[in-house]
């Protein structure tokens, strides 16, 4: 089985998600994972998928060429490492300035978190609050309150609100 990453961007319009997995599904690709958002007018989608061929990168980027977007993808060997991790969801809010995303997951990078998904959005424009959500996954060997602290430090420092709580991840 061989693993390739696509990303695309793209003005948003109807029909984008439609069009884009009609080419991967009449070309015998498996879609293992996806993400997609809208930000602002633009709309971007990643997916994992699979396929028996061994495809180079260019091939499967000229298969998207009739849509109106930014296609990139790459093969990777899927050798999944999986750790014994805890999950923990953060979520900050502020007034909107510069800085923000940068100071918190620089301080999550040096206390060896993980970042795994992270949404920012600004709310209405008469008086905009800040808002961003992560989930993280820290080695359970290594988490301890230091890194909290350290959250809670550096959001402090730049007048934000911090909130951290464990996601507890059950097995079916």
């Amino acid at each position: 089985m061989y693993y390739y990453a696509l990303s695309f961007v793209a003005i948003d319009s109807k029909g984008l998600v439609a069009d884009t997995t009609k080419i991967l599904y009449d070309n015998g690709f498996n879609i293992l994972d996806s993400s997609s958002t809208l930000l602002q007018n633009i709309f971007s989608m990643i997916f994992i998928i699979t396929h028996t061929k061994d495809y180079n990168e260019e091939t499967i980027k000229n298969m998207f060429k009739e849509l109106n977007s930014g296609v990139k993808v790459f093969k990777y060997n899927n050798t999944i490492e999986h750790k014994d991790n805890n999950h923990y969801s953060i979520s900050v809010y502020s007034a909107d300035k510069i800085g923000i995303v940068h100071n918190i997951t620089n301080c999550l990078k040096e206390a060896n978190l993980n970042i795994i998904d992270l949404q920012t959005k600004v709310t209405s424009k008469d008086t905009p609050v800040y808002i961003m959500i992560l989930e993280v996954t820290i080695e359970k060997e290594l988490d301890n309150n230091t890194w909290q602290q350290q959250l809670k430090s550096i959001a402090k420092s730049i007048n934000t609100q911090v909130s951290i709580n464990k996601i507890d991840i059950y097995e079916l």
